[in-house]
């Protein structure tokens, strides 16, 4: 095995230790080792609750210990150091692979290994850590790096660096041809009608099961606001369906809840006890975006979220928190810590222009300052995705930026731009950097799909996926048009214009790797038109058969595109 060994001082196992989309501070929090998908008991609810991991990769919490990944596993291949108490930082950068075999990333304290090919000891396989039993290779290779070295004051500044250098080692990064955007939104557009459409309950659904969640996975509020921006008669009275729906599924408390009547992504009925803080503040955000389009609102609509902005006022006044799970009907905090409420900030400065509330205003101020303090200059956010515990994840991260851009262009006052840059620069460690070289015979080698842009969502699932959840990116635009900083025009482009390839379509089919039970020669299911899958796995982590591949699904990733094509494209124009 041919190595690359990169040794440094200072190390007291208190270093700020990173790998991107993959390992945060190390990922020294506190382990709950469950089955997918995790959830909090009530055994383990706390309303001060440290952030808490599944079992991943990580080091022991004083730093001892040994991380072992691949190029796979990471948005950029890059590990990182930055130690607080000296003011020094350092990144080292390689390539992803080598006559088609990943480079290894490696960590213990004092020592950053690059190795070819990768090895490790333990594997990280869908959610757990367990024993590698693939055969140890020894392959002599040349290994490219670049090391970089450099005085750093403060977590802004590492990122910073990072930012600036995540192309540097020249890998392609070149755009996939797409669809015309046009096209696209004729193509999701008829899908969400014909497949997304529940006529009984009056809804758009986030997937093809009829699937309803309150925000998060490209909940129905979503994509009907979407669908109302671009689209017809039609999708605006389904728009209209699926935000009374969402309001008829409001507790007193203000919280918005599951539906009995309709399955969430899990297949669960009804799981309205604990509301999730991460849904209720994207159904606040957008409710709001969806009523800047609305000639008459009812008034139903907007006492209803009048009292879902005044409960976030009375849990911040309350806990100086928003808390991860709220109890839907004390509207108590019963699970606390995370960043899951990174968007609540943005909500309510949508309130306050709505409602000219002082108290929306203050309230998001406060709150934005104190995750940022807490969480985001500590080099992580958490909890945006229900299913994670409290992993780091990119999820809450780019809602933090949204938050960000949203208080700079209410106040004008640049710390809020200041924090809105940092956000994108941590951010942009979720975003694949480069085109990973899948292999040959998969589904995405024979498509040439190009990773460019996609996003991992958290560190447990360890998959990119296409578009940011669930979000357009256009907060990535608005920082370009402020500053002037190219880099930030990329990396909205590298997010917004690549998406389009993931969608399958009659001409172009993608096949999932799920096959029929019943037939050994028949091919596998075919995704309809207008299906985006989640899966752009990069990693192993669902064994190496499924690297390049998709399961049969349609996912939040659609109306993910729905978002781009409503709030960047058709804007901006863009085709």
């Amino acid at each position: 095995m041919s190595k690359i060994i990169i040794e440094m001082d200072y190390c007291d196992g208190s270093e700020y230790v990173f790998i991107p989309a993959c390992l945060y501070n190390g990922n020294r929090f506190d382990v709950l080792k469950k089955d997918y998908p995790p959830f909090f008991s009530e055994q383990e609810a706390k309303t001060i609750m440290p952030v808490t991991i599944t079992d991943v990769p990580r080091l022991n919490k004083v730093g001892s210990g040994k991380i072992e990944v691949t190029t796979g596993d990471a948005a950029v291949p890059c590990v990182g150091v930055f130690f607080a108490k000296e003011k020094k930082a350092m990144l080292v950068f390689t390539v992803q692979e080598i006559d088609g075999k990943n480079i290894g990333l490696a960590y213990e304290r004092g020592k950053i290994t690059l190795s070819y090919p990768a090895y490790r000891e333990n594997a990280y396989r869908h959610i757990f850590l367990l024993k590698n039993e693939e055969p140890y290779e020894d392959i002599p290779a040349s290994i490219p790096y670049k090391e970089i070295r450099f005085d750093c004051e403060s977590m802004e500044e590492f990122y910073y660096n990072f930012f600036i250098n995540r192309k540097c080692m020249g890998l392609d990064d070149a755009h996939p041809q797409v669809i015309p955007f046009s096209e696209q939104l004729k193509i999701q557009t008829k899908k969400f009608n014909k497949m997304n459409w529940c006529e009984d309950e009056g809804y758009y659904a986030i997937n093809t099961s009829g699937g309803w969640e309150p925000g998060w996975v490209g909940g129905g509020i979503m994509a009907g606001y979407a669908l109302m921006k671009t689209g017809g008669e039609l999708e605006a009275r389904r728009a209209m369906k699926t935000m009374e729906f969402l309001f008829k599924n409001q507790s007193d408390a203000g919280v918005f809840c599951h539906a009995e009547n309709a399955p969430d992504i899990f297949g669960i009925k009804g799981r309205k006890k604990w509301g999730q803080v991460r849904q209720i503040g994207d159904c606040l955000y957008f409710a709001f975006k969806q009523f800047n389009l609305m000639d008459n609102i009812p008034d139903e609509f907007i006492s209803k979220i009048k009292k879902t902005a005044n409960l976030f006022v009375d849990i911040w006044e309350k806990y100086e928190q928003f808390g991860q799970y709220i109890d839907s009907e004390t509207s108590d905090i019963v699970i606390g810590g995370s960043t899951s409420g990174a968007l609540i900030p943005a909500g309510l400065v949508m309130a306050y222009r709505f409602f000219k509330n002082e108290k929306f205003l203050q309230t998001a101020k406060e709150s934005a300052e104190f995750m940022m303090r807490r969480d985001a200059l500590n080099g992580y956010t958490t909890g945006g995705p229900t299913e994670i515990l409290s992993c780091p994840d990119s999820e809450s991260a780019f809602l933090l930026l949204e938050s960000m851009c949203l208080l700079y262009e209410e106040t004008l006052d640049h710390k809020w731009l200041s924090y809105a840059e940092y956000m994108a620069h941590l951010c942009s460690s979720w975003v694949v950097s480069y085109n990973y070289k899948f292999p040959k015979t998969s589904q995405f080698g024979q498509l040439d799909i190009k990773t460019i842009g996609s996003v991992f969502a958290n560190i447990q699932n360890k998959h990119s996926s296409p578009g940011i959840c669930t979000l357009s990116g256009d907060s990535l635009r608005k920082l370009y048009e402020w500053t002037g900083n190219i880099l930030y025009k990329k990396l909205f482009d590298d997010i917004t214009l690549t998406l389009g390839q993931y969608i399958s379509t009659y001409e172009r089919p993608i096949y999932s790797w799920d096959m029929p039970k019943d037939a050994e020669d028949k091919e596998p299911y075919r995704l309809p038109s207008g299906f985006i899958n989640e899966r752009v796995n990069m990693s192993d982590w669902e064994w190496k058969e499924k690297i390049g591949e998709v399961f049969y699904g349609s996912c939040w990733c659609e109306t993910s595109n729905l978002l781009i094509l409503a709030e960047c494209i058709s804007n901006h124009g863009k085709d």
